[in-house]
């Protein structure tokens, strides 16, 4: 499998930690489309499961249900100021942007991931981040500055966070079979 006058197939191993070495020369064996494509239906998901714990924690305080999704809508297109636009112009941004976090998530990050539990403390805490960079883009371009501001899609985004780490695969589960051609 590995040829000795190039190195290609084996991790070069400076220390003589050979236990190191077979750790690193399988982590080139995970399927990285697979993962990022469980990722990006994960990321729909949380799409539905965001604009959901929203609206009703919106409805319950404020009474109206539309008012987190509505700054999005409105960054999207300005003339999404009735109800029913915003709702379908909101709704695509969630879903447009779920699938994009789930699927980076799952690409760049959950790879490393051997532990479900480290998962599920790391999707949550990265959906987070991820708030709050939008939430500050949308507040600044907007003017809305209560939307970056009000832990309703902070709130949010923590459970879309632990759907991310429920539902993304762990590293064994998307790992090739050795000896695999494209590596």
């Amino acid at each position: 499998m590995s040829d000795a006058r190039t190195g290609r197939g084996r991790t070069f191993d400076p220390v003589g930690n050979r236990r190191l070495a077979a750790y690193r020369e399988a982590m080139t064996e995970v399927n990285g489309l697979r993962l990022a494509y469980r990722g990006f239906i994960a990321g729909l998901a949380g799409g539905y499961v965001w604009a959901a714990i929203a609206m009703v924690l919106s409805a319950l305080a404020d009474g109206d249900p539309l008012r987190p999704i509505r700054p999005l809508a409105l960054a999207l297109s300005p003339v999404a100021g009735s109800p029913e636009l915003a709702f379908v112009l909101g709704l695509a941004v969630l879903q447009a942007g779920g699938a994009l976090v789930g699927m980076c998530f799952a690409y760049f990050f959950a790879r490393f991931f051997t532990a479900r539990a480290t998962l599920a403390i790391a999707a949550p805490t990265f959906t987070l981040l991820v708030w709050g960079l939008l939430g500050a883009v949308v507040a600044r371009d907007s003017g809305i500055v209560e939307f970056a501001t009000h832990p309703i899609p902070a709130v949010a985004s923590l459970g879309y966070g632990l759907l991310l780490g429920a539902a993304v695969p762990l590293r064994a589960e998307v790992t090739r079979y050795a000896g695999s051609p494209s590596t």
